[in-house]
């Protein structure tokens, strides 16, 4: 999947929270992504919150610490996605 393709999965399963098993998933990565050096908090708690998973809330993949940039609300919600540390 394309990384355009990847993002909209993304957002998508962040905004129709409807699929139990794709928060499963999303809730394994947020276990490893809030304790990863990379998770920085942002301005995202004010536009995303996360009430599913509370733990990586206002957090974003610092691209200053080698991540990706993303928020991590919707990566973890991207099927397809691969961690750019290769954590998952």
């Amino acid at each position: 999947m394309s990384k355009v393709k990847n993002i909209i999965n993304g957002w998508t399963n962040y905004l129709m929270p409807d699929d139990e098993v794709v928060l499963s998933i999303a809730k394994k990565r947020a276990a490893i992504c809030a304790e990863c050096p990379a998770a920085t908090y942002g301005l995202h708690t004010a536009i995303l919150p996360d009430y599913s998973i509370s733990k990586i809330q206002g957090m974003y993949c610092s691209k200053e610490k080698g991540g990706c940039g993303c928020p991590l609300s919707t990566a973890v919600r991207s099927k397809d996605y691969k961690c750019i540390k290769d954590k998952w």
